[in-house]
């Protein structure tokens, strides 16, 4: 039974995978140097590349962590389940899409960081926040 949850788990993976966001929407992550008509930064671009990078401490995988890269991809942990999918920024506010992860039961985790629906970095903190606008969790750099 475990070995069928396992291979469904993979399966839901894969399949998120391959739905890549399209790099030309206008919610994808700016990289830091994305400059505005006055040749700076633009306050986006700025948000942005404050939330790409580590959160959390993934060399200990009991803990939850997150890795937001420049291309819009997301990786980390819950500290017992992996989770990968896409990040976009919308108004400022780090927004998690098509979030797909493992499945396994882990009955001394707590497993906050599956119900994420969006974050927002300020200065080394990371705040996470559920779909209702309910703060979750923080994650630090």
């Amino acid at each position: 039974m475990r070995t069928r949850l396992t291979f469904l788990a993979l399966a839901l993976l894969l399949g998120t995978a391959a739905c890549a966001a399209d790099p030309g929407s206008s919610g994808s992550p700016a990289s830091p140097d994305d400059s505005g008509s006055s040749g700076g930064p633009s306050p986006s671009s700025s948000v942005a590349g404050g939330a790409v990078g580590t959160w959390g401490n993934p060399e200990n995988s009991r803990e939850p962590s997150l890795e937001l890269h420049e291309d819009g991809r997301l990786t980390g942990t819950d500290g017992c389940n992996r989770l990968m999918g896409q990040w976009v920024l919308e108004e400022g506010k780090v927004i998690f899409k098509e979030v797909a992860m493992t499945m396994m039961a882990c009955p001394d985790v707590d497993q906050w960081l599956a119900s994420a629906a969006s974050a927002v970095p300020a200065d080394d903190t990371l705040l996470v926040y559920d779909g209702a606008g309910n703060e979750i969790g923080t994650l630090t750099r």
